[in-house]
């Protein structure tokens, strides 16, 4: 009979000192004299030994070698981790069961040679075991009490999470912004906040109320915006001037030149309205970041510009998203009907662009992308939208104004029964779920729209497509757009001309009392 012999175990000590242990004379030697007799005397083979020297054991502390043994942990390049004592390794119960319960899962046991614990064991491999379910359930109950206290907070008006370019702490006397010295004409002064809430920054704030009130005119550019700033001065009480900067982020980048991110950034923050929008945190014990906010809650911190303008902003942000206003520097043309026109062949969207030839034009999106091979042609720009021009203008005059209220309900009857409908077609198996899902969808929608509160919503966007319509040729290409995008959902072509036009519910309601929402020659049909 062969004899087989044991692999011995590939072992790796992890050994730490913070700086002030460092100061009081406890010896990293001392930990690995102690690790590696350990090792020799279990007949284990010993790797390496991982080093974190001056750095502490508290939560949140990062520690180069830990996460680096961590990964080699993942990685199987060892099969027990030796530490001299267990506070060498975690000082905190959470972080302390959740590393062991990551070594277990990569199958690494862990021995501790102070207080004699080794998880190498049939019956330490157990218990290993049993701490990696109690980590489970440990940091559950925090993740849940995280959540609790920090939707608490909120709900007092406090702010959480990292603080906003436009604010700081208000912490004046011992202040440690990175926009506080030799730049705050507060720094070092009085302090004007508790540090519990945050405070308009004396010359941030100035630069946040600048970007929204230029680019709420449409008239500029995120990256003009960021021009403008970085050629910006401010003039101090002193009768000095201070250059306008980001804040950059601590252990990252220092204070300097804005970016386009910083801007975009700045002009999607709900929080400047003095608002909280609180997001929740996930399942890691970390804040949702660029998720929808669960809640949006009154601040204790000032707002810095009114929900109007940041409304106004955020309509712009989706009017010109799909649209590059500027190219090489230079102005170029935007096209209201890019996000509406659709194709009469194949339903692919239409988008605008200028030719080689300086050509405007709407082309078929999935042609350009060399997606197909549909039949329609590059459309003429300034026919297309004078062709829309011309149906909104005669629809409005040949209604007279009147509304018809009760078409809405009757939209709802319709796309009711074309539910139904779709409804069983997919459970003949005739269509894939997705769609049955979009026309679902659909309805929810359009429900929605059309609740009672609606109405004077209603109301109010004709008000603005009647007035905008009177003044179309006098509008800006993103008040254009902005008009029609209050007006119509989707327009088809086809050659060069518009076929087909879907309003939208406010337009709905004055079109049914036109003609029966035939546009006559031009063949413009309304819905469907």
């Amino acid at each position: 009979m062969d004899t087989i012999l044991a692999t011995p175990y590939r072992a790796v000590g992890y050994k730490r000192v913070s700086a002030r242990e460092q100061v009081e004379g406890h010896s990293l030697d001392a930990q690995e004299v102690h690790i590696r007799t350990f090792v020799q005397a279990q007949g284990w083979t010993l790797m390496q030994i991982y080093e974190d020297a001056g750095i502490s054991a508290k939560k949140g502390s990062h520690r180069p070698a830990l996460e680096q043994l961590l990964r080699d942990a993942k990685a199987g390049k060892f099969d027990v981790v030796v530490v001299d004592k267990i506070d060498r390794f975690y000082r905190h119960l959470g972080g302390l069961l959740s590393a062991l319960d990551q070594l277990n899962s990569c199958g690494v046991s862990f021995a501790s040679v102070q207080e004699k614990l080794d998880f190498v064991t049939p019956w330490g491999k157990l218990m290993l075991t049993v701490l990696g379910m109690l980590a489970e359930i440990y940091l559950d109950n925090l993740r849940q009490e995280t959540k609790k206290g920090q939707r608490q907070r909120a709900r007092k008006g406090m702010w959480i999470g990292g603080i906003p370019f436009g604010y700081c702490k208000g912490l004046c006397a011992n202040c440690e912004d990175p926009n506080g010295k030799d730049y705050c004409p507060n720094y070092g002064n009085k302090n004007l906040g508790d540090g519990k809430n945050i405070i308009a920054h004396p010359i941030e704030s100035l630069a946040v109320k600048m970007v929204f009130d230029w680019y709420a005119t449409g008239q500029y550019t995120q990256v003009q915006i960021v021009h403008i700033l970085n050629e910006t001065k401010v003039s101090l009480p002193d009768g000095s001037e201070v250059q306008l900067r980001q804040k950059g982020r601590k252990g990252a980048t220092n204070p300097g030149l804005f970016g386009r991110d910083i801007v975009r950034d700045m002009l999607k923050r709900y929080s400047y309205t003095g608002k909280i929008p609180y997001q929740g945190i996930d399942e890691q014990g970390r804040h949702r970041k660029r998720k929808p906010p669960l809640e949006v809650l009154d601040g204790n911190h000032p707002a810095l510009v009114s929900e109007d303008i940041f409304n106004k902003v955020q309509e712009i942000l989706a009017l010109v998203n799909k649209n590059i206003r500027y190219k090489n520097g230079n102005p170029v043309r935007l096209f209201p009907l890019t996000g509406i026109l659709r194709c009469g062949y194949c339903g692919s969207r239409m988008r605008g662009e200028t030719t080689f030839q300086d050509r405007q034009v709407y082309g078929d999106g999935d042609r350009i992308d060399h997606k197909n091979n549909c039949a329609q042609p590059m459309a003429d720009s300034d026919v297309l939208e004078e062709q829309i021009y011309q149906f909104l203008h005669e629809v409005i005059e040949n209604s007279n104004g009147n509304v018809n209220l009760d078409v809405l309900q009757k939209e709802i009857q319709v796309a009711e029964q074309r539910f139904l409908r779709t409804r069983e077609i997919y459970i003949s198996g005739e269509i894939t779920r997705e769609v049955f899902e979009s026309e679902r969808n659909r309805l929810e929608s359009l429900k929605r729209d059309l609740r009672y509160d609606f109405i004077g919503a209603t109301m109010t966007s004709l008000s603005l497509i009647c007035s905008g319509v009177a003044e179309w040729h006098s509008l800006s290409q993103l008040e254009q757009k902005r008009l029609l995008q209050l007006a119509i959902e989707a327009a088809w072509v086809r050659e060069n001309a518009i076929v087909a036009v879907q309003p939208s519910i406010a337009f709905l309601s004055l079109l049914s009392t036109y003609s029966d929402g035939n546009m006559g020659e031009m063949g413009i049909r309304t819905r469907g």
